[in-house]
């Protein structure tokens, strides 16, 4: 298989938006580990926030449905 430069060019651009991406994803990583250190609680619990937040904006209701099991779950035990 023969590459031609116009073809280096591109994987080449791909291999460095890889790089960002891994980059960008231990970032997100530290400031999630960072955060839940300052909130005294597990990182699992700030990157469960952060999805029901996202949740909520792409398409609302989703805090107050959490809400409404909480409840129920409540009323349970």
């Amino acid at each position: 298989m023969h590459l031609d430069n116009s073809t280096k060019k591109s994987l080449e651009a791909i291999l460095n938006q890889k790089e960002e991406l891994r980059e960008a994803k231990t970032a997100l990583k530290d400031s999630i580990n960072k955060l839940a250190e300052e909130m005294s609680v597990k990182p699992a619990v700030v990157t469960r926030i952060i999805g029901l937040v996202e949740k909520e904006r792409a398409k609302g209701g989703v805090l107050s449905d959490e809400r409404d099991v909480l409840e129920a779950a409540g009323e349970i035990v």
